[in-house]
């Protein structure tokens, strides 16, 4: 029990630790995705800002003159160009139709940045490639007269590639699989990525990315979402106002979380040893302990199947187990000392304590054993009380009683240590008597006139009035008899008795029945 409680803490600390830590650190995550994704959101909203206040200064400071002169116009714009890099891929002036007014050409009027300046705001475009595989970026402003009125629009394509924009992005990565995306809301689409195989390239469709679609609708923040290629991120985001845009600042959750796998290895590894340690321990320090209980039980065991005899058990120490070895010693003792009082009861008649009809056939039938083999001869006496009855119906069962008990003493003192009386019915008393060398009839009748005197002798003084008599029956036997047979003619000789009168006897022999 107290080793599953052990191994039940542990492996509530390892599950309930690792929730911390998992929680602890997605919020830490969360917190520096955050401040990664607002600080790039802010140099990259800085970016297009200091580019449209760029256009709206060259927008004010264009000669209206040069409006209607296409070359004037041209040589102005390239000088301005040359002064400044922030349009590395040029800057151009279109009436609201969308003619360039320096003659080179045709504007596309449904672009956000020419619809937008033409409405009289700035405004970015879509971002697109180049020729030269680099990220170009539109951005338009509108170009008012006096009354401001809206009569032109100014262009200009910065270069993102050119401007280290991406390199600024590839400078954010965290870790080694994090990294920074722009996105752009109303185009759909990344306009920059650290990993460049994604910019430029659609956004993800709806559902594909939970977290993204929020972000898509408006969301502004952190959390945990799994992206188009199936991978578990902790992501952030953070606005680009002047853009419209959003940055999301993204990490792995098996790259943040990876201190947490490290910890649970860190545990597993340390942890294993120790408790392998702890049940090498246990278990040898209950086998010591539990020794002398196994030892016990194996004997109590072989006890139970006869194996062994019944015999108190080896109190090793005086610990719990020993205290139970003594229990079960008192235990045994009182078990062996009822078993010997059922074998009493068994063999014993309850009332005299003389042995009863069971113990005597098996008495009778070593007796007859010995006899056979030793030539001797075994007599059987059958006695059978004479005016029991009228002293039980005269003084009662109790006072019976008090006379059989007086009756089996003085039997009990007729005979020899290896003779036996035994009680086999209600006022019925066998003696049998072994050992007996010829003449053999005379010493059995000698024997039954004895017990005919002690059973006439004066009964004690509460029963003084009643006299008992006793009949007997005598068979002989050498050995070649069964019990049974031997008893039988006792019993036969005993009735031939009581025909002849009170306190007399009998002899007959087992073969003749005479």
């Amino acid at each position: 029990m107290g080793l599953a409680m052990a191994l039940v803490g542990t492996a509530a600390s390892y599950i309930q630790l690792t929730r911390f830590l998992r929680e602890d650190l997605t919020k830490s995550v969360a917190t520096q995705q955050t401040a990664l994704a607002a600080y790039v959101a802010r140099d990259v909203d800085n970016y297009i800002v200091e580019r449209l206040s760029f256009l709206e200064r060259l927008a004010l400071a264009l000669p209206p003159e040069l409006m209607s002169q296409p070359r004037q116009l041209h040589a102005w714009l390239a000088e301005r160009g040359a002064l400044s890099d922030l349009f590395p891929l040029g800057l151009a002036v279109a009436d609201i139709d969308g003619k360039r007014l320096d003659d080179s050409g045709q504007i596309t009027t449904d672009s956000p940045e020419f619809t937008a300046a033409s409405a009289g705001r700035r405004a970015v475009g879509r971002p697109r490639a180049t020729a030269s595989q680099h990220s170009a970026l539109p951005m338009g402003v509108p170009v008012r007269n006096a009354a401001g009125q809206v009569i032109a629009v100014l262009l200009g394509m910065a270069d993102l590639t050119a401007d280290g924009l991406l390199d600024h992005l590839q400078e954010g990565r965290v870790g080694q699989n994090g990294g920074i995306l722009v996105i752009s809301p109303r185009d759909r689409l990344f306009v920059a990525s650290t990993d460049v195989s994604m910019s430029l390239k659609p956004t993800p469709a709806d559902g594909v990315n939970l977290l993204h679609d929020r972000a898509m609708a408006g969301f502004r923040g952190s959390g945990t979402t799994r992206n188009a290629r199936g991978i578990d991120e902790i992501s952030a985001i953070a606005s680009v106002p002047s853009a419209g845009w959003f940055v999301v600042a993204r990490l792995p959750v098996s790259e943040a979380l990876a201190p947490v796998a490290r910890m649970q290895t860190f545990i597993l590894q340390q942890r294993a040893p120790a408790v392998t340690a702890v049940l090498l321990v246990i278990g040898l320090i209950m086998t010591w302990l539990l020794r002398p209980l196994f030892r016990a039980a194996d004997q109590a065991d072989r006890m139970t199947r006869g194996e062994l005899a019944l015999a108190p058990l080896r109190v090793v120490r005086d610990d719990e187990i020993g205290h139970l070895t003594q229990a079960f010693n008192r235990l045994l003792a009182k078990l062996v000392d009822n078993q010997e009082a059922l074998a009493h009861l068994a063999h014993h008649d309850a009332l005299t304590g003389l042995p009863n009809r069971q113990l005597l056939r098996d008495r009778l039938q070593q007796a007859l054993a010995h006899a056979g083999r030793h030539g001797h001869q075994v007599a059987v006496l059958y006695l059978d009380l004479d005016g029991f009855k009228s002293l039980n119906d005269t003084f009662g069962h109790e006072a019976g009683d008090k006379a059989l008990g007086e009756i089996a003493r003085r039997l009990q003192c007729l005979v020899r240590q290896t003779d036996t009386v035994a009680r086999i019915g209600g006022d019925e008393f066998v003696l049998l008597a072994t050992g007996l060398k010829a003449p053999a009839e005379q010493g059995a009748l000698v024997l039954a006139q004895r017990c005919i005197d002690a059973i006439a002798a004066p009964l004690p003084q509460e029963l003084a009035g009643m006299a008992i008599g006793a009949s007997i029956g005598i068979a002989l036997g050498n050995g070649s008899e069964t019990p049974q047979d031997l008893l039988a003619a006792a019993d036969k000789a005993m009735y031939r008795a009581k025909q002849g009168g009170r306190g007399s006897y009998a002899m007959t022999g087992v073969a003749t029945g005479t």
